[in-house]
């Protein structure tokens, strides 16, 4: 009984002493929304057309997920030099992952209206790839700084 009432002394203790250090932790940041970062290579000489699409059905469509409160925001980003194995992002800004998984089947059917059917987004799909590759793809999470 006594060493049982001392084991439970000492794990008090110990909880309380280890309680103030946990609290002290400090975060230098929040976390902010979620982007989606899309690598493109646009191939030699093709930038005028990309660059229509981007300004024509593009813009169309992303504007419309913003309307509907699917995404925040987009922005599309160009380098200012030739070297690497990217020269422009597209970058997505949603409210937060949670945001991004509850709203596919809706932002599905809503690209459905602004690109068409299945079919004529795979034929953009390989329409655009004459003139640009898609290098590769990430979600990331936005850092708030405090």
């Amino acid at each position: 009984m006594r060493s049982t009432h001392r084991l439970l002394l000492a794990a008090l203790a110990l909880v309380l002493i280890g309680t103030p250090l946990v609290a002290q932790v400090y975060k230098h940041y929040s976390p902010g929304p979620v982007w989606t970062v899309t690598m493109i290579q646009i191939a030699s000489g093709m930038d005028q057309m990309y660059m229509q699409y981007l300004d024509t059905q593009f813009k169309k469509s992303e504007d419309a997920q913003v309307k509907a409160g699917f995404m925040k925001s987009y922005k599309v980003l160009r380098t200012l030099d030739e070297g690497g194995e990217w020269n422009l992002l597209i970058l997505r800004e949603y409210a937060s992952l949670a945001a991004v998984e509850a709203n596919t089947e809706k932002a599905d059917a809503l690209l459905q209206q602004t690109e068409g059917p299945d079919q004529s987004q795979m034929q953009g799909y390989q329409d655009r790839a004459k003139y640009r590759e898609v290098v590769g793809w990430k979600y990331a999470r936005e850092l708030l700084l405090k």
